[in-house]
């Protein structure tokens, strides 16, 4: 198998670099097989490495600074599986990490090694040895080498094996736990696009600005959740002075579907201030809309050290391979407890903003809203019960049950 590394940010984005080596060492030093160069500050110099044990390959990091993050989620080892984001540094390079089945050429008469190794005649003390010997050596060798790897493999697994089996189980079967609230809620996560104006004390349009993020339907009217700063972009990150902003569009796109199928969407209720980060959309549901498998209002029954998942659209559609809009999937833990912010250890990136954060039942307990500046693997979120007082106070919208 070989390994692939598409490069999806910095300067070398849309690159695919390509190793069939047992060993990959990632890291800022030349010596690196994938080495990203001096400019990387969040790069370690030796990051990491990935081991190949046949067609499995492990990613371990060796101690960075900044952390080796899969999926948004922090290891130290970890099986890699086709398609993985594989971020080198909080905040550093981000790569796609693939699998392509290595092809074998045939050996020909021509350029086979023993076609024509001796031409002596057959008196001769170094003839060759009979057709039939040789391929019986031959086997002998491979089945040598064969069990000389088995045995190596038996003599690793005792040494690791206990320590590494507990901390793989750690770290890769959250993922597999979470596998039924992903199925239960992924369709009914949404991705946002808006435009908003730049307009002058005239009313002259200035410039035209664009932002993403992601929402989720929480009932079959086609009402939307979603933050506040995601539509309202220039009350967080003022224009500049004498420039107001203005919506332009809110669009929708459903997980699966492609860009071109955006559903328009209008607001049907706004926050009562820019400090309470939500506001709530509504589209024209077309038929069968998903909806969010359910909510938990009620943050004392959260305990910390419980672990969470979230579902959105991490940079946007930047990350896409094809046209379909699909979901990336994260899990983490809550790490504080608030009656109006729940903080969370879990890694999110622009465009997650708006994403559901739900419990091991599949329920939304809470909106990703922010995180903070010099540590992004710490995550805020806006209760959901803040959404059930929204809708309280509007007679015309309902909460999902």
């Amino acid at each position: 198998m070989i390994a692939t590394f598409t490069h999806l940010t910095g300067s070398r984005r849309g690159l695919c670099e390509k190793f069939q080596e047992e060993v990959i060492s990632i890291g800022r030093a030349a010596d690196n097989a994938l080495c990203f160069g001096a400019h990387e500050r969040r790069v370690s110099s030796h990051h990491a490495q990935i081991n190949r044990h046949g067609d499995t390959f492990l990613l371990r990091d060796l101690g960075s600074t900044n952390g080796t993050m899969i999926n948004g989620r922090r290891v130290i080892i970890s099986e890699l599986n086709a398609d993985d984001l594989i971020e080198v540094g909080a905040g550093g390079p981000l790569l796609r990490f693939g699998l392509e089945q290595a092809v074998e050429v045939p050996q020909t008469a021509a350029t086979s090694p023993s076609a024509n190794a001796h031409t002596a005649s057959g008196n001769s003390p170094f003839a060759a040895p009979p057709a039939s010997l040789t391929l019986l050596l031959k086997n002998f060798l491979k089945q040598r080498k064969t069990n000389v790897r088995l045995t190596s493999a038996i003599l690793i697994s005792m040494i690791f094996g206990a320590g590494f089996g507990i901390w793989l189980s750690v770290n890769i079967n959250p993922a597999d736990r979470f596998r039924t609230v992903a199925e239960r809620n992924s369709a009914a996560v949404v991705f946002i696009q808006t435009e908003y104006e730049l307009v002058d004390s005239n009313g002259k349009v200035v410039a035209i600005e664009s932002r993403t993020g992601t929402g989720f339907i929480i009932n079959d009217q086609g009402l939307i959740v979603t933050n506040r700063h995601v539509i309202r972009d220039w009350e967080y990150n003022p224009p500049p002075a004498g420039l107001n902003g203005r919506s332009k569009s809110i669009s929708v796109v459903l997980e699966g579907h492609k860009r071109e199928e955006a559903i328009a969407a209008n607001v049907a209720q706004l926050s009562s201030d820019k400090n309470l980060d939500v506001v709530i959309l509504r589209i024209a549901p077309p038929p069968d809309v998903p909806t969010i498998y359910g909510v938990e209002t009620n943050v004392e029954r959260l305990r910390q050290g419980d672990e969470v998942a979230t579902i959105g659209y991490p940079l946007g559609i930047s990350l896409l391979p094809d046209s379909r809009l699909m979901t990336s999937f994260t899990t983490g833990v809550i790490s504080r407890i608030g009656a109006d912010v729940i903080q969370l250890d879990l890694h999110a990136y622009h465009g997650n903003s708006g994403s559901p954060v739900l419990n091991r039942q599949g329920a939304v307990i809470g909106i990703v809203t922010a995180n903070a500046t010099d540590a992004p693997e710490i995550i805020f979120c806006t209760p959901i019960g803040v959404v059930e007082e929204m809708i309280s106070s509007h007679s015309s919208l309902v909460l999902s049950p």
